[in-house]
């Protein structure tokens, strides 16, 4: 049973729970155990407790206590996954408090803003009379490969929320808005022969090559041209690629991985189709190469929120802050968006942290971060 009532006390507690998503480390069992501790605490501390299935033996957990009132329903949403620990220069699971910082895998990316709504949660339910309405806090498995946590929780909530806040770490500024993303891989197949007699074969790296080139000018300037008010430009890169057999052997086939990243308007199918089409068109200087697409790995929307709507208003009053931000990483902000939930990104420490080889989140962070959450609940909440 937890006693940890702090946001440090609890971040600790979940930093030395490995909680690394299957997609970047298979040997891993997942987020189970961040669940079984966040519905032990749940229950512990007088929530209700809801379970939702979304992959094998992986679930989000929601933490829900209705004071008085069904609506306002204020939902605070992050997750318990994290990436892998691979080349990590500290203890990724040591939860090390040193130099007024918390240590590990998830300190930052966002373990450490998991605890600060935690922390803000329980002070709410000790003080019911200073609020009245519904909060939820929403704790989503796989957010970072393909966002099924929080699609399956929007499938499987009877009713959503009326406005929300990700977790994500902003370095407690209002986020209105962040870019979506769209990942694919792209394949080129040529014929195999033996390295002594090349002009037998037809090098798929060769042909994956001259593709490399026309993507890249395809990104500085036809992706340069889609534009968004505060967003920037759209951009692509190419994160990975594999090919070939042996050093003898004229490669048959070789892959590539693309990262187009998304703006509001932006039509990621329509991009998708357009680089298929660039390719067939312009990768012709190695004949009898065959291209093949798959379907995108991830289709991420962005989202954007106006500035002017009432939750962005009342995040920037509590928060002193004259203007909103939008942010360029994506997160399950855009899945609720996209489901007509008003949402914002706000959450302590910097992204800047997040995935590092030395992850943290200072200790004035996690105080900040929980009174920030605790401020936005009562404006959002009042007791009139």
């Amino acid at each position: 049973m937890s006693t940890a009532t702090t946001a440090l006390e609890i971040a600790q507690a979940l930093v030395r729970l490995p909680s690394v998503n299957p997609d970047y480390d298979p040997a891993s069992p997942g987020e189970g155990v961040v669940t079984a501790w966040l519905e032990n605490w749940g229950r512990t501390n007088g929530f209700t407790v809801l379970r939702q299935p979304v992959l094998p033996r992986r679930e989000n957990i929601l933490l829900q206590f209705r004071n008085g009132a069904d609506h306002p329903h204020f939902m605070l949403n992050g997750h318990t996954d994290t990436v892998g620990v691979g080349g990590m220069t500290i203890a990724p699971f040591g939860g090390e408090v040193r130099d007024g910082r918390l240590w590990g895998r998830g300190a930052s990316d966002m373990k450490g803003p998991l605890a600060c709504m935690l922390a803000a949660a329980l002070r709410l339910k000790q003080s019911p009379a200073n609020w009245r309405g519904t909060l939820t806090v929403a704790f989503m498995a796989d957010e970072e490969y393909r966002f099924r946590g929080v699609s399956a929780m929007l499938n499987q909530m009877a009713e959503l929320p009326d406005f929300a806040v990700v977790g994500e770490p902003t370095r407690l500024r209002v986020v209105r808005g962040c870019k979506g993303c769209l990942r694919f891989p792209i394949h080129a197949v040529g014929r195999a022969a033996h390295s002594s007699k090349p002009h037998e074969g037809r090098s798929a790296v060769v042909a994956m090559a001259h593709a490399i080139l026309e993507l890249e000018r395809h990104f500085n300037t036809r992706l340069a041209q889609v534009t968004a008010p505060g967003f920037g430009t759209s951009t692509g890169s190419i994160g990975l690629i594999s090919g070939g057999t042996g050093v003898n052997i004229v490669p048959e086939r070789c892959t590539i991985q693309v990262d187009i990243r998304l703006l509001p308007g932006q039509d990621g199918q329509a991009t998708l189709v357009e680089i298929q089409t660039l390719l067939r068109e312009r990768c012709r200087q190695v004949p009898e190469v065959q291209w093949q697409f798959d379907g995108p790995s991830v289709l991420d929307p962005s989202f954007e929120l106006p500035a002017g709507h009432p939750l962005v208003r009342t995040a920037c009053a509590v928060m002193g802050q004259a203007q909103p931000d939008v942010v360029f990483f994506g997160c399950d902000a855009s899945k609720l968006a996209a489901r007509g939930v008003p949402v914002i990104v706000l959450g302590p420490g910097d992204i800047a942290q997040a995935h590092t080889v030395d992850e943290f989140i200072s200790l004035a962070d996690l105080e900040a971060g929980t009174e920030t959450y605790l401020r936005l609940a009562l404006a959002l909440m009042p007791n009139d």
